[in-house]
């Protein structure tokens, strides 16, 4: 289940890959063709199958956007 409250999501530490693909719009396979192509913000390996995103990188990439549109 997707939580609800985008800000709850962004104070966290780190976020696993549904609430990244939830505040992003972008779909599993766009987001890890971006990861692929350096233009995504790499995933954080804490185990075998355990990933996770440090928040902060995602708030930058999503700035960066916003900026970039103008």
């Amino acid at each position: 289940k997707l939580p609800i409250n985008r800000r709850k999501i962004m104070s966290n530490e780190y976020i696993k890959l549904p609430q990244v693909l939830y505040l992003t719009g972008l779909g599993k396979t766009s987001l890890y063709k971006l990861v692929n192509n350096n233009a995504f913000p790499k995933p954080i390996s804490f185990s075998a199958g355990r990933i996770a995103w440090k928040t902060v990188d995602i708030q930058n990439w999503i700035e960066s956007k916003i900026k970039a549109r103008g």
